[in-house]
């Protein structure tokens, strides 16, 4: 009776030993070499009817899980796709048909990882784009104390002279502050920040594009485009800004 036991217990042990394998194999298997621009033109064109891609720009490789690829489609929409490697294949997770600037969180709690994508209609004739980062001036009350919060306002400008699209990911600096604000929270409420930031920080990113001659400009050619998400990726929308929520540099004598 007992050579029969450990039998089985021994083709348990197997079964569990081989089912761990086939899912570290299924699940963490290290990604194949990425699609061709005929594969993406075909993966995309039937994935999101009418999207109607027909160039691909450039294949971005944010790191070896992701990719976002910009495209142009045969209506002339500079536009663009974010890519995963998921279930040992590469897929698609996003198509939007047209380029304003987003903000892609490849991991929501690590702002090192968030990257900022855009592909600027040419038509739109921008010359650069100031991304910013803004935290405005307010306080909080808790446990008798009060703590002022000066306004805080970070800017990167990307030239857009040598190619219309690109990824750029937050900048050290910007996430060093955004992690010190994190560690001012009060224990009970830690994590708030990157859950919620915009609530109780007035904290926000936002975006200015200018012209050759450095005078503002709007985007209209890169705005209002539909988009197709078939996996649940952080993809968060960033706001033009207005010239008045700028601050600029004081002129003393």
């Amino acid at each position: 009776m007992k050579k029969p036991k450990l039998t089985i217990f021994i083709g348990l042990i197997i079964a569990t030993l081989l089912s761990l394998v086939c899912a570290y194999w299924f699940f963490f298997s290290k990604p194949t070499t990425f699609l061709t621009d005929e594969q993406l033109l075909e993966e995309l064109n039937s994935t999101f009817k009418g999207v109607d891609a027909k160039t691909i720009q450039d294949k971005i490789f944010i790191d070896d899980h992701h990719v976002v690829v910009p495209f142009v489609s045969t209506e002339n929409e500079y536009s663009l796709s974010y890519w995963e490697w998921k279930m040992r294949k590469w897929q698609v997770a996003t198509i939007e048909n047209s380029g304003e600037l987003r903000l892609w969180k490849i991991d929501q709690n690590d702002p090192s990882s968030y990257q900022f994508v855009w592909n600027i209609h040419p038509e739109d004739q921008l010359s650069t784009i100031s991304i910013y980062l803004i935290r405005e001036r307010g306080f909080i009350i808790s446990d008798e104390e009060e703590r002022y919060f000066p306004k805080v306002q970070m800017v990167k400008t990307i030239d857009l002279a040598e190619q219309p699209y690109g990824v750029m990911q937050l900048p050290e600096d910007w996430v060093a502050f955004m992690e010190e604000s994190n560690k001012i929270e009060s224990p009970n409420t830690s994590g708030f920040l990157f859950n919620n930031f915009q609530t109780r920080y007035s904290m926000h990113f936002g975006w200015i594009g200018a012209d050759q001659s450095g005078n503002v400009a709007y985007p209209e050619h890169s705005f209002n485009g539909q988009s197709y998400s078939i996996s649940n990726i952080d993809l968060e929308y960033v706001m033009i800004l207005n010239e008045q929520e700028i601050e600029q540099p004081s002129k003393n004598n």
